[in-house]
């Protein structure tokens, strides 16, 4: 009912057209592509710090990484997208170098193929006895080169084959036993080309008290823990209780967060202040620390990230340790559907629980663990590979841990390399507190709970490729990275989930893996709500033949550059080459922090490429024009002015308003926006006071964006005009918008006129 105003007088009144806008939280980029370390599902971070704790340190190893680094110096929000293996692998052959000397035997090295061998393997390989006295001759093919396994040579395996699986070598060494190799120092132990021919023939020979063996073992079948040949978390060997009637139960295993090969070497878990069950008031179980510390830290140099003190196994108690320290695990499938299992948010920034035993007894305390699983399948030579060794602890120094000696036996971290298929434990044994430290939980002295303690660290995580192939197969034949990709793309889709305004694959570009890139095109299409920032081609892809990968493309909702561009990683302060889509990320975000996405991501003013060295290639005018006539959008070398994008077409073969960059993502953060305040909306009845409460919405909104220099004007229509009876009998409720986007000055023309002497300037 409208107010009756009878004498004469101001009267005012509030309205409030700020209803419903806080809907809209902070949007970002999200990031497809490969990390060294972390979750396998889509992870929002809000900061470089966070982006680090959870995928590692930044450094040249993937062109990733440094694109999410150079987003987040500008913006305060990425999601990101670890694409990982999904089809393990298969190393073929490896070989196992075996000492001996009296009584003691033992592997001092295990060679691995690399990327580079030309012969897949030591599968050719054969091993025979020359004369008897230790000597013997290993053929292949490709493998001529000379080594000791002597641990003080100069020559060693390490030095000779190298540590890295991307070396021109046949083999590069994937396990050097060096505390073992001190046993056999009185041995020579050479591998060297024996008669001289060009097909690989070895001879190792030893001092009269030592003898050898090579041996070949069975290819290596690495799949994960799961045995899907899919990246996986790192996992801790079983978590047993102490001695029950004569028996140990498995309780737990503790999981890491982040997944793949670095998940083994982030962090280790040590137990502390286990104290028997009824001994701590208000519960009937034993209570116990959960410690979680830097891999490389020492006892004497602790580095302690995380602390869960006095947790139980006690399903019913607040300080059950599922529920203090997490159990939630997400997993996606082939399809990008994101399952979620566990009861218990992750309070760990870096483990959670998983496998817990609920049958176990109630008086079970965590005071032994299982075996360690050997890093190769050895078969019968298993034994011959040193075994984990365990410090017992020190009565008279507390503060050192028992369990795995990572401080003193550099060799024990060789264990913690992914894990093949059946591989067995070997001669590793169970290690307890009770059996193998003499400890028992009877006693209530503090200075005997204090030598309660043990340090495990983690198995088993796996990037799900081999690491001679860098996880970088994504070109179209591949199905392995095109299933990798896929995940994240099919789950990027629902946009209901994942709320995201930009879209970037560094690793991906549509020279080289054109159906990654249409995959990703189409979920922005069909998203409809974010733009894709897309590299044409490769390093060495020509002016010419990108314009021709831009051609093929006929789309407003991606753009491209050109040409790649020198960096310095500031991690490493190396020179590298990269693709644009490394460093668009942060323009854009630049952009729309100093102005608004509304504005151009080019030109001297917003357009500077921070980071940027030189480009590959120094662009001529006519290149210029051709490219921009191209579609493509040129990054240009200013002497004394910097590197600078001086493009900002889309890939739109329609001349239109939307072939420009900053019209399309004005109209993708006006849809964004309104779609994200109106869904309040819904289910809300169809009347004219809902329809006002839409327009108060959006009229402010867009007001301020034409305040702002987005809009020259704009027109919202909802009202009797166009919700009909009979649409709102179909309960929907109908609005229209009406927009005229400013444009951008791209060609500025200026004319020069000379005038003859005594020419009047009029005006």
């Amino acid at each position: 009912m409208a107010e009756k105003i009878v004498s004469p007088g101001v009267f005012t009144k509030e309205n409030d057209l700020s209803f419903l806008q806080q809907g809209v939280s902070e949007i970002g980029a999200a990031f497809i592509g490969p990390f060294k370390e972390g979750p396998l599902t889509p992870t929002i971070v809000n900061s470089q710090a966070e982006f680090e704790q959870l995928f590692g340190s930044v450094d040249d190893t993937y062109y990733t990484p440094l694109a999410v680094q150079n987003y987040l110096r500008e913006a305060g929000t990425a999601t990101i997208c670890r694409v990982a293996g999904t089809l393990g692998y298969t190393e073929t052959a490896p070989l196992l170098l075996i000492a001996a000397s009296g009584s003691q035997s033992g592997a001092l090295g295990v060679l691995f193929n690399t990327s580079g061998s030309a012969n897949a393997g030591f599968s050719n390989a054969a091993v025979s006895d020359r004369n008897g006295g230790g000597d013997f001759s290993l053929t292949g093919t490709n493998l001529g080169y000379s080594a000791s396994l002597a641990v003080a040579s100069v020559d060693d395996i390490e030095a000779v084959f190298g540590t890295s699986p991307y070396g021109a070598n046949g083999a590069y060494s994937y396990a050097f036993f060096k505390e073992n190799g001190f046993l056999f120092n009185t041995g020579s132990y050479t591998l060297s080309n024996s008669d001289g021919l060009n097909v690989g023939a070895y001879t190792a020979s030893f001092t009269a008290n030592v003898s050898a063996s090579v041996v070949v073992l069975d290819s290596q079948s690495f799949s994960g823990s799961a045995g899907t040949g899919e990246a996986c978390e790192a996992l801790t060997p079983y978590i047993q209780s102490q001695l029950i009637s004569g028996q140990r139960y498995n309780l737990f295993q503790f999981e890491t967060i982040g997944a793949g090969n670095a998940a083994n070497t982030k962090v280790k878990v040590g137990i502390t202040n286990i104290k028997a069950a009824g001994s701590t008031a208000g519960t009937d179980y034993g209570t116990f620390t959960v410690v979680v510390r830097a891999f490389n830290d020492t006892d004497k140099k602790k580095v302690i990230l995380e602390t869960y003190s006095n947790v139980n196994l006690d399903p019913n108690s607040p300080n059950f340790i599922s529920r203090v320290i997490g159990d939630r695990k997400l997993t996606i499938n082939s399809l990008g559907k994101i399952t979620e299992v566990g009861d218990w948010v992750n309070n760990s920034k870096y483990i959670r629980i998983s496998n817990l035993n609920e049958a176990a007894p109630i008086q079970a305390v965590p005071f032994a663990h299982a075996a360690y699983k050997l890093f190769v399948k050895a078969g019968v030579h298993a034994n011959a590979i040193p075994r984990v060794t365990f410090s017992t602890g020190s009565v008279s120094d507390t503060t050192k841990y028992s369990g795995i000696d990572f401080d003193n036996n550099a060799d024990n971290k060789i264990y913690m390399k992914p894990i093949p298929n059946s591989a067995g434990n070997g001669s590793n044994a169970v290690f307890s507190l009770d059996t193998i430290c003499g400890l028992t939980l009877t006693s209530t002295a503090s200075t005997e709970i204090a030598k309660r303690q043990f340090i495990v660290g983690f198995q088993e995580g796996f990037d799900g490729y081999s690491p001679a192939t860098h996880g970088s197969d994504i070109d179209a034949a591949t199905t392995n990275g095109k299933a990798a990709y896929a995940k994240h793309i099919n789950a990027l889709s629902n946009a209901d989930e994942w709320d995201i305004n930009m879209v970037v694959a560094p690793h991906v570009n549509r020279a080289d893996h054109s159906a990654v890139f249409t995959s990703i095109l189409d979920m922005v299409e069909q998203r409809n709500d974010c733009f894709f920032i897309a590299d044409a081609g490769n390093a060495s892809t020509s002016l010419t033949a990108t314009i021709s990968q831009a051609s093929a493309v006929d789309s407003n909702m991606v753009a491209t550059y050109y040409p790649w561009i020198k960096t310095i990683d500031v991690n490493t302060n190396k020179l590298i080459t990269v693709p644009p889509s490394v460093l668009l990320p942060g323009v854009f975000a630049a952009n729309d922090r100093v102005a608004a996405e509304w504005f151009a991501p080019a030109g001297l003013n917003r357009g500077g490429l921070i980071g940027a060295v030189s480009v590959l290639n120094r662009l001529t005018q006519s290149e210029k024009d051709e490219l921009y006539e191209g579609k493509v959008n040129p990054i240009v070398q200013f002497p004394g002015q910097g590197i600078v994008v001086f493009g900002q077409k889309t890939l739109q073969d329609k001349p239109s308003a939307l072939d420009r960059i900053n019209v399309r993502r004005l109209l993708l953060t006006v849809r964004k926006y309104i779609a994200s305040t109106s869904r309040y909306l819904v289910f809300e009845q169809n009347t004219s006071e809902t329809r006002n409460r839409f327009l108060n919405i959006v009229n402010p909104y867009l007001e301020s964006i034409q305040q702002r220099q987005g809009l020259y004007a704009f027109r919202v229509v909802m009202d009797e005009t166009n919700n009909t009876p009979d649409v709102i009998d179909r309960n929907i409720m109908k609005g229209a918008i009406y927009l005229q986007p400013t444009k951008t000055a791209e060609f500025i023309q200026i004319d020069f006129n000379i005038l003859p002497t005594g020419a009047a300037f009029n005006g």
